[in-house]
């Protein structure tokens, strides 16, 4: 496999979205409070819930824009484009606030130090590239001021590579430690919601983005250590597809199907981006067990990423809006 696309190019790790938190302190403490009168899991989820948001709608697209070349991937259309250009959301969604529910929880956490670390470095980031943008109009002015303007367009691209280089390890550092933290919540929230009430669609709605999140983990764990084979896809390919299936089964067995129902609404939704991402999956599992070239594949690889990336944008915006 093409090892420009292993950890650092991985987009599509699954940090699937519980709800966004208030903006402001006062509010954050209520919630939290009732967070915490539900369960443990459900007040850590939620406490995790707008770091994730800001990973999910800021971090995916920005590491897209600024990941250099030769390693740049195509900006290829894909996912819920409705979404505003990360620029525009940068500083309500990625703000210093997004960590005030963690702090109250979980004072000596790790993520606390990366989620602040990553937005200082996105702050940079983007100041950095405004600041250019400014510099390169001013390279339109008369020959004097040009001149100027060229020299200190020099002096900010000096400068770019090595903020760019600290976003992208920011990024990574934040993206590993909030997946290990919103790993261990997702068991134990799938099991709550068993235990009030039953396997429900919410349940199989959930159960499905986790098992389709396992795959892509494993698949991505296997390519950077060099030991995936093609019957661990075949495995992860069929618990997907069989997930699916149930869910699939259970919604044609209710006596009545409630399209205003969220769950139902969003399960009908995401079945476009789902049938893609488990065509991925199947073309990379078709294409190993044929001997394909290594770039074939690792072609495929990208796009079982990108798939998986483009059924957790349509699912985070219609679960932001619906839970």
């Amino acid at each position: 496999m093409n090892p420009k696309w292993l950890l650092p190019i991985s987009l599509a790790l699954g940090l699937g979205l519980l709800g966004v938190a208030g903006a402001t302190r006062p509010l954050q403490k209520v919630q939290l409070w009732l967070d915490q009168r539900d369960s443990p899991h459900t007040a850590r989820a939620s406490a995790l819930a707008p770091i994730i948001d800001c990973v999910n709608r800021v971090d995916r697209d920005t590491r897209l824009t600024y990941y250099p070349e030769p390693d740049k991937p195509t900006l290829d259309n894909y996912g819920d484009r409705n979404e505003p250009a990360p620029y525009l959301i940068q500083r309500s969604v990625c703000s210093q606030q997004y960590t005030v529910k963690l702090e109250r929880q979980a004072p000596a956490s790790d993520l606390l130090a990366a989620a602040g670390a990553y937005a200082q470095s996105l702050y940079d980031l983007t100041a950095l590239a405004d600041g250019s943008a400014r510099v390169q109009a001013r390279s339109l002015a008369p020959t004097g001021q040009e001149i100027a303007a060229e020299a200190k367009h020099k002096q900010l691209m000096l400068a770019y590579d090595q903020v760019v280089e600290t976003y992208l390890t920011a990024s990574t550092s934040l993206r590993q430690q909030l997946e290990d933290e919103d790993l261990r919540v997702r068991p134990a929230q799938l099991a709550l919601l068993e235990a009030r009430f039953g396997r429900d669609m919410q349940w199989h709605l959930l159960n499905y983005m986790i098992t389709a999140r396992q795959a892509v983990n494993q698949i991505e764990r296997g390519v950077r250590d060099a030991n995936l084979t093609p019957q661990q896809v075949a495995d992860l390919t069929e618990a997907l597809r069989k997930t699916a299936e149930d869910g699939r089964i259970f919604l044609n067995a209710m006596p009545s199907r409630r399209l205003d129902d969220e769950a139902i609404h969003l399960w009908y939704n995401i079945k476009a981006p789902a049938d893609e991402y488990l065509k991925a999956l199947v073309t990379l599992h078709q294409h190993w067990q044929d001997h394909a070239a290594p770039q074939q594949l690792s072609d495929d690889y990208y796009l079982v990423t990108r798939r998986y990336d483009a059924l957790l944008s349509y699912y985070n915006r219609l679960a932001r809006n619906a839970f």
